[in-house]
């Protein structure tokens, strides 16, 4: 990999879907690799709606490679110098230190990766959709940016840290789940194999993993071939090659092209012809910089409320 001169945007990451507001920025990364290397003014709050891997760094420290399962969340607060790359994105809420409730978190600020939070997931898949929908749609965003915010705040918190989440379900079998999904997208998945190949009983598996995840093994199992579309359909335009959406939707398990378009509207607010026009008009999103004169050496542990 290129290793970028280091540079003082905020979120530099490239994207056609980047909503702003008052004290946010919203951002849904393409399935595409990206790699950065920045000192975000806002603390940055990540989600992970697939499995993500790559090279981090954080605060300065030696970078590392990273493995986040999906449904997974991230905390960096601003002026923690980051490095990030990977072969795809998720989910990226860059929000103003005063968006913060003054004393929401004692002490330092610090820097999460890969924690399982269930209660943000739903926050995290209603903040994509209204970004989807963009100026059409002010409150709704500006709302789930609030609730975001504060649940966040929660997680961050000393006590909230300490507490073990109500999982249930141990990360093997959840990797077992997905590693299931990814293997026979274009086929039909059925409950009862899913809890065969990882030992569980049928009732049992769907109460933990929505315990564990925050959403349904059906939702999850939408996402996967939802997300391999969107692959789809942006590796054939970077190739000047529109995809042809009755082939994805076969690649990907939907059973018609207009299955595939319910499932896009449903979970993303948008068509796939719609999204391949969106992909195909754009590949950068606007970049908030920092102001002049803000200060680029503090570090991690440097940060507090």
């Amino acid at each position: 990999m290129s290793n970028p001169e280091k540079n003082t945007t905020t979120l530099p990451h490239h994207s056609v879907l980047h909503r702003e507001g008052p004290g946010f920025a919203v951002t849904v990364l393409p399935a595409s690799p990206y790699e950065v290397n920045y000192v975000p003014a806002h603390h940055v709050i990540g989600f992970t709606f697939e499995r993500q891997r790559g090279v981090d760094a954080f605060g300065g420290s030696r970078r590392r490679v990273f493995d986040a399962e999906p449904w997974r969340l991230a905390f960096t607060p601003a002026g923690c110098d980051v490095f990030s790359a990977s072969e795809r994105g998720g989910l990226v809420l860059s929000v103003a230190p005063e968006t913060f409730a003054p004393g929401t978190v004692r002490g330092r600020l610090p820097q999460i990766t890969n924690v399982a939070d269930p209660l943000f997931t739903p926050l995290a898949i209603g903040l994509r959709r209204a970004a989807m929908l963009g100026a059409a749609a002010p409150l709704a965003i500006e709302t789930l940016v609030a609730a975001a915010v504060e649940r966040i705040s929660a997680v961050l918190d000393a006590g909230a840290l300490r507490a073990k989440p109500d999982r249930r379900i141990t990360s093997w079998r959840l990797k077992r789940i997905y590693d299931h999904f990814e293997a026979r997208l274009g086929e039909e998945i059925h409950l009862a194999d899913v809890a065969s190949d990882i030992g569980l009983s049928e009732s049992y598996l769907a109460r933990a993993f929505r315990a564990a995840t925050g959403t349904t093994l059906h939702a999850a199992l939408l996402e996967r071939r939802i997300a391999r579309a969107r692959r789809l359909i942006e590796a054939a335009l970077r190739h000047n090659a529109p995809a042809s959406l009755a082939d994805v939707a076969a690649a990907t398990g939907f059973s018609s092209h207009a299955h595939m378009t319910t499932a896009f509207r449903r979970v993303l607010g948008i068509t796939p012809s719609g999204w391949m026009r969106m992909v195909g008009a754009t590949t950068t999103g606007a970049i908030a910089k920092l102001p002049e004169g803000a200060d680029m050496t503090r570090t991690c542990s440097d940060v507090r409320f």
